[in-house]
């Protein structure tokens, strides 16, 4: 195989998406209905469906790991953003420490991410990791992490007032896909591999399972309890810049 670095950005199809049901992409423009919400200090009501609370700028900063709902053993790390409590239920909403990150091809003109559980990731995962070994050393490592791939390390920031990327961020806006950054590219197979940064956040769902630990959410509970704690979750954000 053969690898060489890129620094440019593309759009893949969020139909074809390996974003599971236990992570979110926040689409850029939407509009759902209001949703009561009550500030840090105060405490929820048991009456109260619906309620968010920011959590404190010295908790954000703690990493917290989520645990993987069908081994009990892989985690990953990620900064609390904010607490929800639906029906009585508390949720931790957070966003990984490291860069999210998916591995991808191209199908026809869309790039496509290859499935975490997929038998292909099992037989591509070892090649990119052993690149991304060999070309960065100790400054940047690939994790195989519940949910998406995590990149540990410090990577380049692109200068978003280019001009070139305007434009493809504009095409990529017209699409309706989601911004990445390709980082590399490998042949495997005769096929070509895109390692990609995923450009939108990413976060991730849990419950309290013991002090300083969330348990990712069972497929069941994420399809009920997540439309919910999506539309919450943008509509507090939205609430706290205006």
């Amino acid at each position: 195989y053969y690898h060489h670095l890129l620094k440019h950005r593309a759009s893949y199809n969020t139909t074809a998406t390996m974003m599971s049901r236990l992570i979110v992409l926040l689409p850029t423009v939407l509009a759902f209905a209001p949703v009561a919400f009550v500030p840090r200090s105060a405490s929820s009501s048991s009456s109260c469906l619906s309620a968010i609370l920011r959590v404190s700028p010295d908790e954000a900063q703690v990493p917290v790991p989520f645990l993987d709902t069908d081994t009990q053993k892989g985690f990953i790390e990620c900064f609390v953003d904010s607490v929800a409590e639906v029906d009585g239920v508390e949720y931790t909403i957070g966003v990984p420490c490291d860069h999210s990150v998916a591995l991808c091809y191209f199908h026809g003109d869309q790039l496509v991410p290859v499935e975490l559980e997929d038998d292909l990731m099992d037989d591509v995962y070892p090649i990119v990791e052993s690149i991304v070994a060999e070309e960065f050393g100790e400054e940047l490592v690939l994790q195989r992490t519940p949910q998406t791939l995590t990149l540990v390390g410090e990577l380049e920031e692109e200068d978003m007032e280019d001009e070139e990327d305007d434009d493809m961020d504009d095409e990529d806006a017209d699409d309706g896909g989601e911004q990445v950054e390709v980082l590399l590219s490998f042949e495997h197979r005769d096929k070509e591999f895109n390692l990609v940064r995923l450009m939108d956040p990413v976060l991730l769902v849990g419950k309290e399972v013991e002090a300083g630990k969330r348990q990712l959410l069972s497929p069941e509970e994420s399809d009920k309890v997540m439309p919910v704690l999506e539309k919450m979750f943008i509509d507090f954000h939205e609430e706290d810049e205006e």
